[in-house]
């Protein structure tokens, strides 16, 4: 039994996506290549790993089995590929960059370009992070910096967390929800829906992102939980309940099955860029790149 190591790369991005369309384009192949792949895979494996319907697909029971079985090896593989770069090519600047969620949205993609321009031979390497990880992942080297919204707590003597970007908060619902269509809302029109939250974690974050309590002294009503943004977004997409987000998740996550409602009356959302207090000279030019690019973006 042969199971390719592309063919369980393509297992892994639309797992992350869950959306064939989404995975495709970056994967850089086309949607009935990848459909076609993942059907090889199932056929391997003897059952379904995936539920597709017409608006939605889901990893099933045997799906989330293999998924961390497929991560650890499609990252031995690419250790693998990595040793055997070392060993044929001069020494180039790596920079390890971490993303929670949508990361800073915009500013992600126009400081990552403006990276690779400015630290000549400068190969990048980008990671999700869970919500609650950034600190966890800098001090075990996985990565050189995270992008990740506030409130973060992290300890000062091990991370340096700055400011560098705000923006909206947006109400997420199905998109067949009675809010759906709204140019915006308030917060105290969601005081009769059910939150989706992430699990774990710091509590003072997760109520501050759920603005609990409210201006009224009341609390919101919490549902579901799930450990990662894209398993909040399947389940609200689910009508299982809604969830607030940072507004680059409209187009960062863009779902035919979800809205991304603003809402106009709550504190916006705090992008902090996180590195280890000792930054080597990459990692220290980046932060330069990116706080260039966070002026430019305010002015």
């Amino acid at each position: 039994m042969d199971v390719p190591i592309h063919t369980l790369r393509y297992f892994c991005v639309l797992a992350e996506e869950l959306h064939f369309a989404a995975a495709a384009a970056r994967l850089n192949i086309s949607p009935p290549s990848l459909s076609q792949q993942i059907s090889r895979l199932e056929s391997v494996v003897g059952e379904p790993l995936f539920e597709r319907t017409s608006r939605a697909v889901a990893l099933t029971t045997a799906g989330e089995e293999l998924l961390p079985h497929a991560r650890r090896a499609v990252d031995a593989h690419q250790d693998v590929i990595d040793w055997i770069t070392a060993r044929h090519n001069a020494p180039a600047p790596v920079l390890r960059i971490g993303v929670v969620a949508a990361g800073a949205g915009p500013l992600t993609s126009r400081a990552i370009a403006s990276a690779v321009q400015r630290i000549p031979g400068l190969r990048l390497e980008m990671r999700k992070v869970g919500f609650f990880d950034p600190q966890v992942e800098l001090a075990a080297g996985r990565v050189d910096a995270v992008f990740a919204p506030a409130p973060l707590a992290v300890d000062e003597d091990v991370v340096t967390a700055t400011p560098m970007w705000t923006e909206p908060r947006v109400l997420v619902v199905p998109a067949g929800h009675h809010l759906a269509e709204r140019a915006s809302i308030t917060i105290d029109e969601t005081r009769d829906e059910t939150f989706v939250a992430v699990s774990g974690g710091d509590p003072r974050a997760i109520a501050w992102w759920l603005v609990d309590p409210r201006p009224d002294g009341s609390h919101p009503r919490v549902g579901p939980v799930a450990q990662d943004i894209d398993g909040i977004l399947a389940l609200v997409g689910a009508g299982m309940g809604v969830n607030i987000a940072a507004a680059s998740a409209a187009t960062h996550y863009r779902r035919s099955e979800l809205a991304f409602v603003p809402i106009e009356d709550i504190e916006p959302a705090t992008i902090l860029l996180c590195t280890r207090r000792r930054r080597d000279p990459v990692v220290a030019a980046f932060v330069a790149v990116v706080e260039a690019e966070a002026r430019a973006a305010r002015a």
